[in-house]
């Protein structure tokens, strides 16, 4: 688990990114509660565990694979859901409206990650006009850590302020759009 997939790369106040295992697993445990409803709804008990660490075994492998335009929980789901066939055809217990089951479960929780995903964009559009309304300096260095994901020396470099100074104006930032998005009825 030591290489970074490319796609994961986030950055934090410091400048670099956070390992890929730490993203990995914010994310699975995230969606971690629907995969166990899931698991759980489509094998017996004793198996669910076995099968969860398998997915995410399994996901952990495929990582570099992940199309980052679908959602993390369905493809996760989606893992599992292989998984759990594999299981039913190796204990002998596939049976047809086991799979219609198993469809109508996966249906319904895709149109839950759709609602999420109305949710998400909703709040991106709050989130970028908080940005937008950010004064110049605050709005440049937000600009340059995230979008350009610029280490914290190379923006002070380029506003022409030290290393702390920067620091400071992106937490003032973080605060100020924190403040906007609550004013918007959204947490940040």
């Amino acid at each position: 688990m030591s290489e970074t997939p490319p796609n994961l790369r986030l950055t934090t106040d410091s400048g670099r990114g956070p390992d890929a295992a730490d993203v990995f697993a914010i994310l699975v445990r995230e969606h971690g509660e629907r995969l166990l409803a899931f698991l759980r709804a489509s094998v017996p008990s004793s198996s669910v565990d076995d099968i969860f660490q398998d997915t995410v075994l399994v996901a952990w492998r495929r990582l570099p694979d992940y199309d980052r335009t679908r959602p993390f929980g369905a493809w996760l789901r989606g893992i599992a859901r292989n998984l759990v066939l594999d299981y039913r055809s190796k204990m002998g217990r596939e049976r047809p409206t086991d799979d219609a089951i198993l469809d109508g479960i996966v249906r319904r929780a895709e149109a839950e990650d759709r609602g999420d995903r109305e949710e998400f964009r909703a709040k991106l559009v709050r989130l970028e006009d908080c940005v937008a309304r950010l004064p110049d300096e605050y709005r440049t260095v937000i600009h340059l850590s995230y979008r350009l994901d610029a280490p914290i020396a190379r923006i002070a470099a380029e506003v022409g302020a030290n290393v702390e100074a920067v620091k400071k104006r992106l937490q003032r930032a973080r605060g100020m759009i924190a403040t906007c998005m609550e004013s918007k009825g959204a947490t940040a």
